[in-house]
């Protein structure tokens, strides 16, 4: 069986080309927010420890 061009079912299909492409934006976004979120809660740490050490 043969799909028309303009079949609303294969419309809606992507390509394996642009299914790599979306899978690696969202690889890169989350990763973009794991690594944000590392070295915020390294600063805070560093702040605190810092806030410790001057108090003694």
């Amino acid at each position: 069986m043969e799909q028309r061009k303009d079949s609303p079912i294969s419309a809606n299909h992507l390509s394996a080309g642009q299914r790599r492409s979306r899978l690696n934006g969202l690889q890169i976004a989350v990763t973009l927010i794991v690594t944000v979120s590392a070295v915020a809660f390294l600063l805070y740490v560093t702040i605190l420890v810092y806030g410790f050490m001057i108090r003694m």
